[in-house]
C-alpha cells in the first residue's frame, strides 16, 4: 500500500450527499472502523460529509444496502458547504467532489478559500463540462471515471438532526442502494495531453486507489483519465437519456422497444467519438453498453432520480459535448438530439 498521512490528520471531504457520495462515504467509513476493530489502527481516512441540508457539528448514519442484500451502517460527519469558515484550521487530505456537474462552479466559489493549491480534488461528475472548468482554477486536479450504480431510497427517518454526541439511535438515518458493483478508474487531469501527469497529482491518485479497493471496489490508477471520462461519457449517453426520458429502470433497456433505441444511440455516439480520434473500447461500443445495463438492471440512473424528484438534469453534462462534437464534424444525431429537447424541457 502506498505512503498516507497520519490517521489523526487524515480527513477526506465528500461534497455531495447524493447516491455516489453516500455510498462512497459510507464504503470508506465502514471500512475504517472494521481495521480499526481488527487492527486498533487504519490508514483510511475520515470522512467529512458535506451537503446543503446539514447542520454543522452533527452526524447522520449511512445505511447502504449492497448489492447482495447486506445492510451496512456507518456513522458520518455530516455538514453544510455555507458552514466552512466555522471548521477546524485543519485542512482536508483530498476532496472528493460528487455534486451533479452543475453544481460544481456554486460549490467551488464556496470551497477554494479553504484550500491550499496542493490539496488533491477528485471530480466524480458525469459527463465532459465540470473536469475542464475546474481544471482551469486548480492545479492539483484528478478525475475519477466509474460504473458502480447507486441510488438514493425514500428516505425513512426524518428525526431532527442530533449533536455530535449523539448515539447511533438518534442519528437521522440517510440510506443508499448499492445497485451494482462496477470498476473505477482515476487519475490525473490533463488540460493539454502532453507529457507525463504532475508528480503530485499521480502519487494522490495511487493513494485514493489504495482507498477504494481497501473500501471493497475495484479501482486502477490510469494515466489517460480523458480517455476513460469519453468512454463514461459514451455509457451515460446510451443509457441515462433513455431511461429518463421513459422512467424506467437500467435493465429494461433490454427489452423492447428500448433495446433498439440503445443500438441507435450507441451507433450515433461511436460515430462521434471515431471522429473525435476516442479509442473504442477492446469488446466493442455496443457490448460495453450492453454489459453496464447488465450489471446495474435494477439501478435508477441518476438522471432518471433527478426527473423523478424534480431536480435538473445533467442532460447537458452528458450530451452537450457529443452535441457540440458532432457539429464540428457535421454529423446528424436524432435520437440524442431529439432527447436533449425532450429532456431540457422542465419534467412534470
Amino acid at each position: 500500500m502506498h505512503t498516507m498521512t497520519d490517521p489523526e490528520d487524515n480527513w477526506l471531504w465528500i461534497i455531495g450527499p447524493g447516491a455516489i457520495g453516500r455510498l462512497l462515504a459510507a464504503s470508506l467509513m465502514a471500512a475504517r472502523q472494521r481495521e480499526l476493530r481488527e487492527r486498533e489502527t487504519s490508514a483510511l481516512p475520515r470522512v467529512l460529509l458535506l451537503g446543503r441540508q446539514a447542520m454543522t457539528g452533527q452526524a447522520v448514519m449511512l445505511d447502504m444496502i449492497t448489492p447482495e442484500s447486506l445492510i451496512v451502517s456507518a456513522k458520518i460527519n455530516y455538514t453544510t458547504t455555507d458552514t466552512l469558515q466555522g471548521l477546524p484550521s485543519r485542512k482536508p487530505s483530498a476532496i472528493w467532489l460528487t455534486t451533479k456537474a452543475h453544481g460544481v462552479p456554486a460549490v467551488w466559489q464556496q470551497l477554494a478559500p479553504h484550500i491550499t493549491p496542493g490539496t488533491p480534488v477528485t471530480c466524480w461528475q458525469n459527463g465532459l463540462s465540470a473536469q475542464p472548468w475546474l481544471a482551469e482554477r486548480h492545479a492539483n486536479l484528478l478525475c475519477a471515471s466509474t460504473t458502480e450504480g447507486a441510488w438514493l431510497p425514500a428516505e425513512t427517518g426524518a428525526n431532527t438532526m442530533p449533536d455530535a454526541g449523539s448515539t447511533a439511535d438518534d442519528l437521522q438515518h440517510l440510506g443508499v442502494q448499492h445497485a451494482g458493483r462496477g470498476h473505477t478508474w482515476l487519475g490525473a487531469w490533463q488540460s493539454d495531453g502532453d507529457g507525463e501527469p504532475d508528480s503530485q497529482s499521480h502519487q494522490a491518485a495511487l493513494v485514493q486507489c489504495d482507498w477504494l479497493k481497501a473500501a471493497g471496489f475495484a479501482c486502477e490508477q490510469t494515466p489517460d483519465i480523458q480517455t476513460r471520462l469519453w468512454h463514461k461519457l459514451a455509457i451515460n449517453a446510451a443509457i441515462n437519456p433513455l431511461v429518463a426520458r421513459y422512467r424506467i429502470r437500467n435493465g429494461q433497456l433490454r427489452d423492447r422497444p428500448f433495446a433498439p433505441m440503445v443500438r441507435q444511440a450507441v451507433e450515433e455516439i461511436s460515430a462521434v467519438l471515431d471522429s473525435e480520434g476516442i479509442s473504442a473500447p477492446r469488446e466493442g461500443w455496443q457490448a460495453l453498453v450492453e454489459q453496464v445495463i447488465r450489471a446495474t438492471a435494477n439501478n435508477r440512473a441518476s438522471m432518471l432520480q433527478d426527473v423523478l424528484a424534480g431536480r435538473p438534469t445533467e442532460v447537458e453534462a452528458i450530451l452537450g459535448p457529443l452535441r457540440l462534437a458532432a457539429a464540428r464534424h457535421g454529423l446528424a444525431l436524432p435520437l440524442l438530439d431529439d432527447l436533449y429537447r425532450q429532456l431540457s424541457t422542465p419534467q412534470r
